[in-house]
């Protein structure tokens, strides 16, 4: 038989096996979570200080480039030395490049291996560029003058004329030449380029009508159906001060050869006058004075205030010739133009002049091979533009006013009626009104003299006034034939109170009541004159009429019924600019030509009615600042003319910091592991905005100071 089976007891070393699996999966797992996590934490760390690095150089370049700024010690190779960064034209904010005196301006500052590759260190080498951009209107391109939209016209040029007329049409001799401006240009009809050459514009150039050709025109903006501008309107000086046209000026009659005079503010209506003293072959200086010059001449024979017994005849033309130097202005140290008197560009109390032109008046700068300066300053204005030249833009020739017996003689009393009887006011002003009446008693000739005084207007007649009529007119009886001629006696007076003419006139003797009218341009035509004259130059204020009879019987009788002083005059006003001046193709305001001419205008030129030519030959430098308004512009640039900047410009926008300020922006960019960075190689890292400040405009320490306004980390 066969005995029961039995099974045997397995050995348990597969569950140790399997234990093992298990711990080792389980020490595996943990070991790759701990790996994970600090791999995770390595990299952060690596991230970290790799942004921590870039942090540290972009400050680090941003340091040493301020510090280059403070100390002027960081420079290139060619400035004087010592040398300090001042926002000066031409210089760059670490000096100049190159070497032997170059002149290359330097504004980025390249800083190779700033943080150098330790040994052991994984990151590269870190070089860095730091660009320096200053901000204008700051140090010496900067001004101690606030200047904005409210001081300072929208353009450089404005051309207001809308039709008939090409607005701005600029010729130029020379392939390569070009007419610069600085600021805007906006034509309302349009812009014509006869010949060769460029307009070059800063900003913008906008014409209404088109632009020919359109390939001349280089500009950021260049737009030939523009839509029109609207005139700003700037009033005068006198009309802003509500003062009306100023005093009469007569100027001296000549200018000593190398000699100099002076000239006051006011109005001036005889150009021969000028023209002596700036159009002549003498070397000469003259000086205006602040203020406000009204010129509204009377010198041309179709004008209707044209009198030849007071100015010589020719033309309403003011030319400065050559040899002369004319300054406009408050005068400075300077003895060269420009410079000689104290602009409103750079000077918040600049005192200037505004010179006005009225009616048909122009003015030809005009020098034929000898040296001619002319150099006309405004006045600063915080809230309107330094108007320095303005065309009249309201007005008309004056009506003539006339004075006769009843108005002018306002005295209310006769102060010497000598024997005559009943000498009152009431009694002679009018006809019929009552008589003056003398009695002669006893034998013999005798005569008695009846003074009346008081004719004069409600308003002094001003000087400049120009008297085109003067009548006496006496209503007067002496009875009897054997009376002799009576005869009646003006004697006019000045605004001084001076005696300016004192003539006598005969009357017929009249048996009965007659009116006699003595005419003086005719009675007397040489004191008719020198009234003319004595009014025109020196006013007037009234005048006196004596009336003499002479009887030879007693009991005869002289009477006057009236007495009258009838004047007809202008009296100057402000006068609209007129005639050729204001027609379309008509004559400019202002005209500039011949050779070594040196014309600037420290302002702006405001003459929306009228056309400025100007043709510059060997000019160095602007010509109009502050920008120029006319009705239409015409330019013509000669082949000698070469000056690379621009002819008319409008100043930069400024806080008014003054030069004492400068401020600069700078951008840092970063370069790992190359050097010779670049902006374009490098990525940017660090943007700041500083400031520079040299005490009395003297860099350097210990003077400078800097202030960081902004800093910024870009990554």
């Amino acid at each position: 038989m066969t005995g029961p089976i039995r099974l045997r007891r397995r050995s348990d070393e597969g569950a140790i096996l399997v234990i093992a699996i298990i711990i080792v999966t389980v020490v595996a797992v943990v070991t790759g979570v701990v790996l994970t996590r600090g791999d995770g934490s390595l990299r952060a760390t690596v991230a970290l200080r790799d942004v921590a690095r870039s942090s540290y150089a972009a400050d680090a370049a941003a340091q040493t480039a301020i510090n280059a700024l403070r100390t002027g010690h960081n420079v290139g190779s060619g400035e004087p030395s010592p040398w300090y960064y001042t926002n000066r034209i031409g210089t760059g904010c670490f000096g100049y490049d190159g070497s032997g005196g170059a002149t290359i301006p330097k504004d980025t500052l390249t800083l190779d291996n700033l943080i150098p590759k330790q040994t052991g260190d994984t990151a590269s080498a870190m070089s860095a560029a730091v660009v320096c951009e200053p901000e204008d209107a700051t140090g010496e391109q900067g001004s101690a003058v606030p200047i904005s939209s409210a001081n300072k016209p929208g353009n450089a040029i404005l051309t207001l004329g809308v039709g008939g007329e090409t607005g701005f049409n600029f010729k130029t001799n020379g392939s390569g030449a070009a007419f610069r401006v600085k600021g805007g240009i906006w034509v309302n009809s349009d812009i014509v380029r006869d010949n060769n050459g460029n307009l070059e514009s800063t900003e913008s150039i906008r014409a209404h009508s088109g632009c020919t050709p359109f390939a001349a025109m280089v500009a950021p903006v260049v737009d030939c159906g523009a839509p029109t501008a609207a005139d700003p309107n700037y009033q005068s000086d006198l009309a802003i001060a509500g003062t009306g046209i100023p005093p009469l000026r007569t100027p001296p009659a000549s200018c000593p050869n190398n000699g100099s005079v002076q000239l006051d503010p006011g109005y001036y209506d005889d150009v021969s006058k000028l023209n002596a003293l700036t159009n002549t072959n003498r070397q000469c200086f003259v000086h205006f004075k602040p203020g406000a010059y009204y010129f509204d001449f009377h010198n041309a024979t179709g004008d209707p205030l044209y009198d030849s017994d007071i100015a010589s005849g020719g033309s309403n033309v003011w030319t400065i010739g050559s040899r002369k130097t004319v300054v406009a202005g408050t005068l400075t140290s300077d003895t060269t133009v420009p410079g000689r008197c104290v602009n409103p560009i750079d000077d918040v109390n600049a005192q200037g002049v505004q010179f006005i032109f009225g009616g048909t008046s122009r003015l030809l700068i005009q020098a034929n091979g000898q040296d001619t300066a002319v150099e006309i300053c405004g006045s600063y204005h915080a809230s309107r533009p330094p108007i320095a030249i303005y065309g009249q833009k309201t007005g008309t020739t004056p009506a003539a006013t006339v004075v006769d017996g009843v108005d002018a003689r306002t005295a209310t009393a006769v102060p010497a009626p000598g024997d005559f009887a009943n000498a009152t006011p009431a009694a002679l002003q009018d006809t019929g009104g009552g008589e003056a009446v003398w009695t002669k008693v006893g034998p013999g000739n005798q005569s008695s003299t009846m003074t009346v005084d008081g004719f004069a207007p409600a308003t002094t007649v001003p000087k400049g006034a120009i008297l085109t009529s003067a009548r006496l007119r006496v209503t007067h009886k002496e009875g009897a034939a054997n009376s002799s001629a009576s005869t009646v006696t003006l004697t006019a007076k000045d605004t001084a109170g001076t005696t300016v003419l004192a003539n006598t006139y005969a009357l017929p003797v009249r048996a009965s009541r007659t009116q006699d009218d003595i005419v003086l341009a005719t009675a007397d035509h040489a004191n008719w004159v020198a009234l003319k004259r004595a009014v025109h130059d020196k006013g007037f204020t009234g005048a006196t009429l004596a009336y003499r009879a002479t009887l030879g019987a007693d009991g005869q009788t002289a009477s006057v019924d009236a007495i009258r002083l009838e004047l007809t005059y202008y009296v100057p006003d402000l006068r609209a600019q007129s005639g050729s001046v204001a027609a379309v193709g008509g004559d400019p305001v202002i005209k500039v030509e011949g050779n070594t001419t040196t014309y600037y205008v420290q302002g702006t030129t405001y003459t929306p009615l009228s056309l400025i030519d100007l043709a510059l030959n060997n000019i160095d430098e602007s010509v109009f600042r502050f920008g120029v308004i006319a009705r239409a512009l015409k330019v013509f640039e000669t082949g000698s003319f070469s000056y690379p900047g621009a002819v008319i410009e409008l100043p930069e926008n400024s806080p008014g910091f003054g030069f004492e300020r400068t401020i600069v922006r700078l951008e840092v960019y970063l370069c790992p592991g190359t050097s010779g960075c670049t902006p374009a190689s490098g990525a940017l890292a660090l943007e700041s905005r500083v400031e520079l400040f040299d005490e009395g405009g003297s860099p350097g320490p210990p003077n400078r100071e800097i202030t960081v306004l902004n800093w910024s980390h870009t990554r």
